[in-house]
């Protein structure tokens, strides 16, 4: 039995020393994509949490972002233009390698002729960034 204890503890430290935990932390950039369930979508507002972050940059050259960082943790930002499916905007973050720690919300969607959406239902911002 110590044995197999013993193996059970070798196993659970390696499996450990392999996690994300152990990598320090990278900065880059992390990629907001957004995923709309409408064609007709002309601006967005969001907040964006996680650590270190320092700016936000457009994803595109036909969208306009506005943003501010309000906290360690936290970003504001409003994306206007035709959206679509795709890229919206970029982050420089503290941690590009650990996603995890990331999280967007979104606050509220405006149509092309300013009408704000009763419900962001449909909706979602996907990460990507360095790993």
């Amino acid at each position: 039995m110590n044995a197999r204890m013993a193996l059970a503890a070798a196993v659970l430290l390696a499996a450990a020393a392999c996690s994300d935990s152990t990598t320090p932390p990278t900065p880059g950039v992390v990629t907001l994509s957004l995923v709309t369930p409408n064609a007709d979508d002309g601006a967005m507002a969001l907040v964006l949490t996680g650590p270190g972050i320092t700016s936000i940059a457009s994803g595109s050259g036909a969208y306009a972002v506005y943003w501010r960082v309000v906290s360690p943790t936290e970003a504001r930002v409003i994306v206007v233009g035709d959206l679509s499916n795709g890229v919206l905007a970029t982050a420089q973050v503290a941690e590009a390698n650990r996603l995890t720690g990331y999280h967007v919300g979104i606050l509220e969607v405006a149509t092309r002729s300013d009408a704000v959406r009763a419900s962001t239902a449909g909706y979602a911002i996907t990460l990507a960034g360095s790993h």
